[in-house]
Parts: structure tokens; sequence; C-alpha cells
């Protein structure tokens, strides 16, 4: 009989191959894909934990991962503009985009926490994540597009609904900051934990098609993770309860989603765009703005220098802190993206308090 038996390294390897190979773009795709996949995965990520994909390069040794990959899951074009002719070059097509899937809550950058969105989702439900499941048990399609049919019920669905709100709005904001907003979709959508949602369906879907001999882990690993997404929602709500009208400043506007759906009080960003420096008027402007609203922190974060940050502070009172918008520390698990969402509102409420 032992002539039978296979050696440990072949075992090792057979193990190997038999994952689904997944290339992601940046960190928090990674954190959805891997608590569907598991083991059963094997996750390469573009653009590095130190880096910013607002300034990301492709490299040869990339385009080869893109071409061999099973499945390629990305934010979308907004963010990663470096994938989108790269993707659509492909033979056949194998992506996820996240910002073009139904269901994908997609904000605009001149929106603030006050708008529609949240007073929609108050109508709906007791908007702590639970009425999104409530809604799935009643239905038993569990399939993730709980916002298909109440969006359907306000627009088109496909974003444009919202333009038409803030098109009501243009040039401004209720802080008063022409200016110093970027304009048209906000592609952080990985900051609304009602989006990561979405995307960890999809990617249950994609892998049980790619590998139907583990529909059933990727089926029990996503109710797991809505389960534990859940948790950390009504705890980061509970955190962040105390310090929602503390007003303060970020490095460069990425977390619009997250504000908005835990109702915060951003007073503005320093920087359009994280890759360009503000200029000596663009710093005054923002310092006065610091002193009108009472600002209690200006947040920067681990891919950017914060000098500009000290500069602003600089003779004042206000504090300082990191925000990390991509969770770099945090290692790949089943539980990475509910932590990642707890460590960010640690973040806010400890500089905040």
């Amino acid at each position: 009989m032992l002539k039978y038996a296979l050696p440990a390294s072949l075992l090792l390897s057979v193990s190997a191959f038999a994952q689904t190979h997944v290339v992601t773009s940046i960190k928090p795709v990674s954190m959805v894909v891997s608590a569907i996949g598991g083991d059963q995965v094997k996750i390469e990520q573009l653009v590095n934990n130190q880096a910013s994909p607002h300034d990301f390069a492709m490299r040869p040794s990339d385009l080869r991962k893109l071409d061999q990959a099973d499945l390629v899951v990305w934010v979308g074009e907004n963010l990663e503009t470096f994938l989108e002719k790269p993707l659509a070059n492909l033979s056949g097509k194998k992506d996820i985009e996240w910002m073009a899937l139904s269901g994908t809550y997609l904000r605009q950058f001149s929106e603030t926490a006050d708008e529609h969105h949240h007073d929609e989702h108050e109508e709906h439900g007791d908007h702590d994540g639970h009425d999104h499941d409530e809604h799935h048990e009643e239905h038993g399609d569990h399939d993730g597009h709980d916002h298909d049919e109440h969006h359907e019920e306000h627009g088109d669905h496909d974003g444009h609904d919202h333009d038409e709100h803030h098109e009501e709005h243009e040039g401004h904001d209720e802080h008063g900051h022409e200016g110093h907003h970027h304009t048209g979709t906000d592609p952080h959508v990985w900051l609304d934990p009602v989006n990561a949602k979405v995307l960890a369906h999809e990617v249950m879907e994609k892998l049980s098609a790619l590998d139907p001999a583990h529909k059933q882990a990727f089926s029990d690993n996503y109710n797991t993770f809505v389960r534990m997404l859940d948790v950390a929602d009504k705890k980061v709500r509970a955190e962040l309860e105390p310090v929602k009208d503390v007003p303060y400043f970020v490095f460069h506007e990425a977390y619009g989603y997250f504000e908005n759906h835990y109702k915060l009080n951003n007073k503005g960003a320093i920087t359009l765009s994280p890759e360009r420096k503000p200029g000596a008027k663009t710093v005054a402007d923002i310092r006065t703005q610091i002193e009108q609203h009472n600002v209690a922190c200006v947040f920067s974060e681990p891919q950017f220098s914060p000098a500009i940050v000290d500069t602003l502070i600089e003779g004042t009172e206000v504090k300082t802190a990191v925000l990390d918008p991509l969770g770099v520390s945090l290692k790949l698990s089943s539980n990475s993206y509910p932590a990642f969402l707890e460590a960010l509102a640690g973040q806010y409420a400890a500089c905040l308090k």
C-alpha cells in the first residue's frame, strides 16, 4: 500500500496548484478577497501597502500577473487609471470592477454626511447594517444587492440619481469650501461597509464559478464575513457617536464614504489630490478655516509626508494624528476588513476626544 503514497512535496504542489490566482489592486480589495477566498485563493496585490494608487505605474511584471491571473479585482478607473487599458487588452473579461457593480453606492465629492444617502437608509431600516440583512432574509436572495430595490425607489441606480441632486448644489458645500474638494464620483468606495458586502458577494459568485468544488466554503465565508462586518459596524458607530460633531480636517478628500456612513464632521481637506502640495495662499486659507471652525484635529496619512500638516498647526493647539485609508499594517485574514474599520474609527476617536 505504501507504494501508492504521494510524496509530501508533491501533495503540497498539488494543493498550491488548486488555488485560484487572484490579482488585486489595493489592500482593502485584498481584505475582502481574502475573507471570501480563504485558503483557496492566492492573492497578488499590485500596489504596495506603503504606496498610493493615485500615482502608481505598471511594470512589465505587473502586466504578466494580470495575464496569468484567474481573476482581477480592482476599485475602478476613477482610482486605478493604470489598470483601465491593460484590462481592456486582456483576452476575455476576467475582472471585477467594484465601482461598476450593481448595488455599490457611489457618492459625489460634493456630498456631505447630512445629505440624502443617510436619510434614505434611515427610512428603510435601523441604519446599523442589520436592515440590509433582514431585507435579504425576508426575500431569501442573499445576493448583497439590497441597494438595488432601495435605490430604484429613488432613482435609476446607476449613480446619476445622485448627480441630479448634486447639480443643485454645484460649486459649494455647506462649509464654504469652494475649490477645496474634488468633483465627480468619489472612488474610495471601500470605506463604506455596505459597499464591502456588495463586493464580497460578487467575489463569492466569481470564485464559485472558477472553483465549483469549494462553492460551499465560499458561501460560508461570505456569511461569516457579513456577520463579522455587522458586529464591527455597530461597534464603530458606538465608538464614534461621542465625537461625531467634533470638527476636523483631513489630508485629502478620501474619507467621504466612511464619514457619511457614521455622520462625522469633516470641515475640509488640505489638498485636492495627494500628489499636489498646496500653495502658500491655500495654506493660509486653510489656517483661517481651521481657526474659524474651531478644528480639533488635522489628520495626515502614512502614504504621504505630514510636513504640510505640521506647518498648518504650528503655533496652534490643534492636534494631529494619522488616518490610514488603506489599512497598511493589517495582516490579511477573514477578519481584516472589519478590523480595518475598527482601526480607522480608533484613529478618528483618539484625536477627536
